[in-house]
């Protein structure tokens, strides 16, 4: 394997990181490997933070390449569709679906990257809502009940 520069491998980690779903920096190695270029797992880590790359549901993804929050209407549909009751205690929501979606809406309120919320834990029927503050409860309480009545 031939040597490459420091910018030549960053720039091969953005097309792998572009092209595949990569979800580990052992899949990354391997795939940049096959490019011909061996990199060890301490410089895969500085380049990875070098470039400030970030995990989206399990792949690494370029920040300025995420994809945009969903529209309210799928939003809408997800929680309507899923949604059983809720309920709020300090600074988290609880959202009771259906059995095996609570991932899914899970999903898709992370997604919608609503500013009151820090992000969601989701299990195989309930997700919790982790809040910025205690304040906003009542507020994304509010919004999810109308999005999915």
């Amino acid at each position: 394997m031939s040597m490459v520069t420091r910018k030549s491998r960053l720039g091969r980690i953005l097309d792998v990181v572009g092209k595949h779903a990569v979800r580990s920096q052992n899949g990354l190695a391997s795939l940049l490997r096959r490019e011909g270029v061996d990199v060890t797992q301490s410089t895969l880590s500085r380049d990875i933070r070098h470039l400030g790359l970030v995990k989206v549901r399990g792949c690494y993804q370029v920040p300025g390449m995420l994809p945009a929050a969903p529209p309210d209407e799928d939003l809408r549909r997800a929680l309507a569709q899923f949604v059983i009751r809720t309920g709020i205690s300090g600074n988290i929501v609880m959202i009771k679906t259906s059995p095996g979606n609570a991932h899914s809406v899970g999903v898709v309120l992370d997604a919608a990257a609503w500013p009151e919320m820090l992000g969601t834990v989701a299990g195989d029927d309930t997700i919790f809502v982790l809040l910025r503050d205690g304040r906003f409860g009542k507020r994304v309480l509010t919004r999810i009940r109308e999005l999915s009545a």
